[in-house]
């Protein structure tokens, strides 16, 4: 999942870093929290960015008739 040095594609400033974060969204009224997500968050911004793997585990659990949740990034190799 390492993207290097990758830019945001939002603020084209900053640069995306691997991080786990605290995945939240209102779904049908309730709030769903989900800790230790792999997303790439800008160090400026924070916009954060998903690989398909991450979304289709987030469909399973929220319904797969949840489409598009966030942007998406190419899977690169695992270590």
């Amino acid at each position: 999942m390492d993207m290097g040095d990758s830019i945001c594609p939002v603020c084209h400033v900053g640069k995306l870093q691997e991080r786990k974060i605290t995945y939240t969204q209102v779904y049908e009224d309730q709030f769903i929290v989900i800790p230790n997500v792999e997303a790439l968050v800008c160090d400026v911004c924070g916009e954060k960015v998903f690989d398909n793997i991450v979304l289709r585990r987030l469909n399973g659990l929220l319904g797969e008739d949840r489409q598009n949740l966030h942007k998406v990034w190419p899977r690169q190799s695992l270590p």
